[in-house]
């Protein structure tokens, strides 16, 4: 499954944030840090609006045990 403009947006906020971030902190200044650090929220914000809901349990469709003369008939057609 192909990925989404949008996920691939994200996912450059999200490098680019967790680039910055780290660098600030060690050598570019706590300015470059923040920013970063804001970057990564944005992403982790993006990657959770886009997120689809999971599917609702559809009612009759829970799992139930078979008998074992089910498992012998599926054996005996291999």
């Amino acid at each position: 499954m192909g990925a989404t403009s949008k996920q691939g947006w994200y996912l450059f906020l999200f490098l680019v944030g967790f680039t910055l971030g780290p660098a600030g902190l060690f050598a570019l200044g706590w300015l470059v840090a923040l920013i970063g650090f804001a970057l990564l929220g944005l992403a982790f914000a993006g990657f959770r609006s886009i997120k689809e809901p999971a599917a609702p349990e559809e009612k009759g469709n829970e799992r139930r045990p078979m008998s074992s003369t089910v498992g012998a008939q599926v054996s005996r057609n291999y």
